[in-house]
C-alpha cells in the first residue's frame, strides 16, 4: 500500500556489483516506492558509467577522486569558512578517518563516506531536489535486495530509521531512511569535526577505538538525533563480484550464489527476515517486532559472551600475575 510520499533513493560514494544487484534493487527498492534514483559518487577510473545505476539515475552528482581524501575535507572546510586544524583528529584512534593521509594515518576508508555525506548535503542545498521529495533513502549499490524493502507505511516520518544490526558499537552507516526535514541534519555529522576539532577531540578522548559506526552514533547524540533513531529488520546484504574491488571486507565466495558475500553476519540477518517476508504485503508491525526482538536477544547474548570473555581474560591474567609473584617469593626464600 503506497503512502503517497515521493521518495529519492541515493547511492553514496560509488557504484559496484551492479551485475548482481541492480535487478533486485530496481524491483525491491525503486519499484516498491516508485522512487527516483540519485547517484552521489566519485569520478573514478573504476566507475563504469554505462552500468544500469547510471542509466536509471535521474540525478548524478560527482566529485573528483582523491589520493588523499583529506584534501576534499580541506575544500569542505574552506567552503564552511573555517580554518581549524582538523587533521589533528587523526590522533583519535583508530579507523574512523581512514582515507585521510597524515600523522596518525588510519586504515580503511571511513573518512570517504563521511566526506560524501557532506558532499550530498551540499548538492541538496544547491539544487531544488531537497523540496521535491518527502523521504530519502541513503544506501549503497552492492546490496542484494532479494525481498521487498520495508514499506514506508511502517516507518513513521517523525523518526529516523536505521536497519537493526551491523552496528559495531554505534549505528550502521550502510543504509538509512529519513524524512526531508531531517535529512540535512543527518548529513551534517562532519560540520563540527571541521569547525571545532579540538573540542571534538576532547569529547572523543575517553576512547581510542573509534569506527564510523561509533562516530555516527556520537554525532547523532551530540545533535540530539539519537533519541529519534528507530530500528527495522535488516533485510539485505552486501556482495562483491569475482574480481570486484573493495575498500574493506573482501568477503567469502559462495559457490551456490555465484558471488562473494561480504559480511556473513549481514547475510544471516537477511536469511532470518526472508523466513517471514516474501512479498511487500508480508510486512506488518507484528513481524517487525518479532524480528527486532530476535535481534535484541542476539545482542544480549553477544554482550554476555563478551563480558564472560573479558572476565576469563582478567582471571587468566590475574592467575599468571599471582604465579609470577609466588615464583619470585619462592626463589627469594630458597
Amino acid at each position: 500500500m503506497s503512502t503517497g510520499e515521493k521518495v529519492l533513493v541515493i547511492v553514496l560514494a560509488e557504484t559496484r556489483a551492479h551485475e548482481h544487484t541492480f535487478q533486485c534493487f530496481r524491483e525491491n527498492v525503486l519499484d516498491v516506492f516508485s522512487a527516483d534514483l540519485c547517484l552521489c559518487v566519485a569520478e573514478s577510473e573504476f566507475e563504469d558509467t554505462n552500468n544500469p545505476f547510471y542509466q536509471h539515475a535521474k540525478y548524478i552528482w560527482t566529485c573528483p577522486e582523491h589520493e588523499d581524501w583529506g584534501n576534499a575535507f580541506d575544500k569542505a572546510q574552506r567552503e564552511q569558512g573555517t580554518e581549524a586544524p582538523w587533521r589533528k583528529l587523526l590522533a583519535v584512534g583508530d579507523q574512523w578517518l581512514g582515507g585521510v593521509k597524515g600523522v596518525g594515518q588510519q586504515p580503511g576508508s571511513a573518512a570517504i563516506l563521511l566526506f560524501f555525506r557532506w558532499f550530498l548535503r551540499q548538492c541538496l542545498l544547491e539544487t531544488d531536489v531537497l523540496h521535491e521529495y518527502d523521504r530519502f533513502i541513503i544506501t549503497r549499490s552492492d546490496f542484494m535486495h532479494c525481498i521487498p524493502h520495508v514499506p514506508l507505511r511502517l516507518l513513521e516520518e517523525n523518526s529516523i530509521w536505521v536497519p537493526y544490526g551491523e552496528d559495531y558499537g554505534g549505528y550502521t552507516d550502510r543504509h538509512i531512511v529519513v524524512h526531508r526535514r531531517d535529512v540535512l541534519n543527518v548529513l551534517s555529522i562532519t560540520d563540527f569535526m571541521l569547525s571545532e576539532p579540538e573540542q571534538i577531540a576532547q569529547e572523543m578522548s575517553h576512547f581510542n577505538h573509534w569506527n564510523l559506526e561509533r562516530f555516527i552514533k556520537f554525532s547523532f547524540t551530540r545533535q540530539g538525533l539519537a533519541e529519534r533513531i528507530k530500528r527495522y529488520p535488516y533485510s539485505m546484504y552486501a556482495v562483491r563480484k569475482c574480481g570486484g574491488r573493495t575498500r574493506w571486507s573482501t568477503g567469502k565466495f559462495d559457490r551456490h550464489l555465484g558471488y562473494y558475500v561480504k559480511y556473513r553476519s549481514e547475510y544471516k540477518r537477511f536469511l532470518r527476515v526472508q523466513r517471514y517476508i516474501r512479498k511487500e504485503s508480508d510486512w506488518n508491525m507484528k513481524t517487525m517486532h518479532v524480528l527486532n526482538g530476535q535481534e535484541d536477544a542476539d545482542l544480549r547474548y553477544m554482550q554476555r559472551r563478551n563480558s564472560w570473555n573479558r572476565l576469563r581474560k582478567d582471571l587468566v591474567l590475574s592467575a599468571r600475575q599471582a604465579n609470577r609473584k609466588l615464583f619470585s617469593y619462592l626463589k627469594k626464600s630458597a
